[in-house]
């Protein structure tokens, strides 16, 4: 079932395919002509309230050109769909809360506990307030975009192509239904909408309420947890300062891990109003602007922040009526909604009502595991529910002339919900900024908060393996400040972590603390995550990647990058974990070579044979990556940071980035690689099998050998390849097995199927004539199997190869493969 073939693993297609040239011709034909849709030859000399022209250079990477921010969200939004109007309808059909009734409850009910929660909190009400709060550009932009978007469905009538076509539930649009999928996005609740619907008041003595009784049963609290912290979505971002820059101007590179599928995934734009704003760069599928990217002045980047947006109130219950909580020294009632929603079955649609409950912090939600006393309860409050102003920060920061504008936007709207931001500037700067939203705590609430983890031990593991923190809901101190946040209850931009270095700055989705590892940051709001503990491997990769003094450096003698030296280090995908384990490791096998496992003998000689020989690199080519991924992803992730029982030497604060290291227990690792050769066995793969032959990019009936590592691994360059367990409607175009091999944690019948991890990669510079950027979106630019664009890059990612950023007007007029104007029917 598994290629071991003894070659370097190639790309992998099971079907033909157009030619290259052929698949090039299909798109080159409107080269060199001005093609006008939406109107009719004798409209076109008329005035339109939208128009745009787009210009498509290689790969299918849109320019977007218009005289209003309107016309430019049109022309955004058409061309947008033309890729990805199947993940833009579901997004939309999602923040409706009608998924269920599209798709069916969906698998654990997701799709249903989801829908229940988007209505229970008023998605659909607060879009209206969020649109009508947004300043007059970006309102005109949404409004442009939702006629964009309209337009193209009105269009096609139905005849969509990819995965959706004739889909009923790709239909016109409001702006405010997009709005409520901002809100949607910004939001942490509908991420563990299982948590809530699943959460009730217990009540022997009163009426029962409505409820799904498929959804009164609670996610396990691990899963609640990891949903909380963003599941799926991670990111490497490094900005080179002046000192560390080749040419003495900054640099940037960008690498978000998002997932390969669904609708978060990025789509590559340039967007131009002459004289008034210039970007290049990514963004989410169905939302307006430039994410991450840059201009003239400041690139920028994203990853997700290690704060924690949310916080848990304990609720203590009223014994005589559990419908009551304590509030000092009286009781308060909690609060339900009850709300209906439709569900797809074999027999048609079923109407099902249920039941969300709410305290004044925000709506219950069930940990199970925490307590097992019935009259304790848990709510949730959400630092992004007012945050209106996305949108405005990220247009601010793109028309930003230099860092201190660029700072200034984060200044004005505080409005970054879950994400940091790491910037570089022509000028040589390197930034950090924290601007996620957090609670505003005061002093005698965090002390007290202190002096509770040390007293419980698990709530201090779960504060810094899952971010949560638990707040007595019954006191009034505990409640959130008023402060000068544009968002209400927040921190304000003075307390938020905000790093600026001569020579770099960086983050790989762990604090604040280490992003100058030079100076380490004094501690703030521990809601912004924890201080002077253990990174994550991931984390201290970048580090040994980026020092002039590392083993792992790659910015030459000199000690300065340039863009290549920046592509290099990333893609070299070392693994510090093997660097750090393997010597004990295999001396240990050296000296004991035969283990019996549940009465199975396995000698280990060849094992230890692969593993001496690796190159330890998660490279397509690398053998033995496989044999260690399966030995190492046998430990538990918290592990590789805040175990003791993989490594030897303990971790030393004043030496966070190499501690801890070593490995600890040789019996217990040896045993481990024993069960990863009889899995590696059982399942016909020889131990030295090539990374390639099994870690796969899925491109629908398309397979593409995929290079880098998962968390585990010490490897910057992630990709993830655990099951995919999500919504099938999401992933139409996932060709790979779901069904785990044996034990494993990784590996599917199909390999190791890529689901998120480097997505837009982009390196960043500048030189005397402005900046200059390299490219590549792995899982490419369309999400239809029929595009040419649907896999193009996926090859280049595989081969390890950069593509040029058009951004100039001579560059992309050079390179331009066809254009069109988009005219609004008015």
């Amino acid at each position: 079932m598994y290629s071991l073939s003894p070659e370097k693993p190639t790309k992998k297609i099971s079907r033909p395919r157009l030619s290259r040239a052929k698949r090039l011709l299909a798109v080159v034909v409107t080269s060199g002509m001005m093609v006008s849709l939406g109107c009719s030859q004798s409209e076109t000399d008329r005035p339109h309230r939208y128009e745009a022209t787009v210009v498509k250079t290689e790969y299918g990477i849109p320019h977007i050109t218009a005289e209003s921010w309107g016309s430019l969200g049109f022309g955004e939004a058409y061309t947008a769909a033309e890729d990805h109007i199947c993940n833009m309808a579901l997004a939309l059909v999602q923040s409706r809360g009608e998924s269920a009734a599209v798709f069916g409850p969906g698998p654990r009910n997701r799709n249903l506990s989801r829908d229940i929660v988007v209505k229970a909190l008023g998605i659909p009400e607060k879009a209206d307030e969020a649109l009508a709060a947004q300043e007059p550009l970006i309102k005109e932009w949404v409004e442009g975009y939702t006629a964009g978007y309209n337009q193209f469905v009105n269009e096609r009538a139905g005849k969509f192509g990819s995965w959706c076509n004739d889909a009923t539930w790709v239909r016109p649009v409001t702006a405010t239904e997009f709005m409520a999928q901002y809100v949607t996005l910004v939001y942490t609740l509908p991420r563990i909408a299982g948590a809530i619907t699943a959460a009730a008041p217990p009540s022997p003595q009163i009426a029962a309420s409505a409820t799904i009784a498929a959804l009164e049963i609670a996610p396990p609290l691990r899963d609640t947890l990891t949903d909380m912290k963003l599941r799926d979505m991670g990111s490497n971002a490094w900005a080179i300062a002046s000192e560390r820059s080749e040419n003495g101007k900054g640099l940037l590179l960008a690498n978000p891990h998002y997932p390969w599928y669904g609708i978060a995934r990025f789509w590559e734009k340039h967007l131009t109003i002459p004289g008034v704003y210039d970007a290049y760069g990514a963004g989410l599928i169905g939302a307006p602007g430039v994410a991450i990217g840059f201009n003239e002045a400041v690139g920028w980047s994203h990853t997700v922040s290690n704060s924690k947006r949310t916080v848990i109130y304990q609720l203590a219950l009223n014994p005589d009526n559990p419908r009551q909580y304590r509030w000092e020294n009286d009781w308060r009632d909690l609060n339900s909604v009850t709300v209906s929603a439709d569900v797809k079955t074999p027999d048609g649609l079923s109407n099902k009502q249920h039941t969300v409950w709410f305290s004044h912090h925000g709506p219950l939600m069930a940990l199970p595991g925490l307590t097992e006393d019935p009259f304790t309860a848990y709510a949730v409050r959400d630092a992004n529910a007012e945050n209106l102003h996305t949108f405005a920060q990220w247009q601010a920061m793109g028309s930003a002339k230099s860092m201190d504008e660029f700072i200034e936007a984060h200044r004005t709207y505080n409005a970054m919900p879950w994400v940091n931001t790491i910037a570089a500037s022509a000028d040589g700067r390197a930034v950090y900024i924290d601007n996620s939203n957090v609670g505003a705590l005061s002093e005698e609430t965090i002390l007290t908060w202190h002096n509770t983890l040390k007293a419980v031990p698990k709530l201090q593991y779960l504060y810094l393996s899952r971010g949560l923190v638990i707040l007595d809901g019954s006191q009034q101190v505990n409640e959130w400040l008023e402060t000068s946040s544009p968002v209400p209850n927040t921190e304000p931009f003075e307390r938020r972590p905000l790093i600026e270095s001569n020579q770099y700055v960086f983050n790989a989705n762990d604090s604040y603390w280490l992003s100058d590892p030079d100076k380490p940051a004094a501690a703030l709001s521990p809601l912004f995550g924890p201080t002077m503990t253990p990174r994550s491997v991931r984390t201290r990769m970048n580090i040994a990647l980026l020092r002039p003094d590392s083993p792992y450096g790659h910015a030459g003698e000199d000690g300065k990058f340039s863009r290549s030296e920046i592509q290099t280090a990333l893609f070299s995908n070392e693994s510090l974990t093997a660097d750090m384990l393997l010597p004990e490791l295999l001396a240990a096998c050296d000296a004991t070579p035969q283990r019996t496992i549940e009465d199975t003998p396995v000698n280990l000689t060849q094992a230890c044979n692969v593993l001496a020989a690796w190159d330890r690199r998660f490279n397509s080519e690398s053998r033995g990556a496989v044999l260690f991924r399966e030995w190492i992803t046998q430990y538990p992730a918290d592990e590789m940071s805040l175990g003791s029982s993989l490594f030897r030497q303990p971790f030393n604060p004043m030496e966070a980035a190499t501690t801890p290291t070593g490995l600890a227990n040789t019996d217990l690792a040896l045993d481990r690689l024993a069960r990863a050769v009889l899995l590696l066995e059982g399942e016909d793969i020889g131990l030295d099998t090539a990374l390639g032959n099994l870690q796969i990019g899925h491109r629908s009936d398309r397979q593409y050998p995929v290079h880098g590592g998962n968390r585990h691994e010490g490897i910057a360059n992630l990709q993830m390849s655990t099951s995919l367990g999500n919504n099938p409607t999401e992933t139409p175009i996932f060709t790979g097995s779901d069904e785990f091999a044996g034990d494993s944690n990784s590996l599917s019948k199909s390999g190791y199927n890529v689901i998120h991890g480097s997505s837009f990669i982009m390196t960043l510079g500048w030189s005397d004539t402005g900046p200059e950027a390299e490219a590549i979106l792995s899982y490419s630019q369309s999400g239809d199997p029929e595009s040419p664009h649907f896999d193009d890059q996926t090859q280049l990612y595989a081969e390890k190869t950069w593509r040029p950023v058009r951004f100039t007007p001579s560059d992309i007029e050079t390179h331009a493969v066809s254009r069109q104007v988009l005219r609004s029917i008015d």
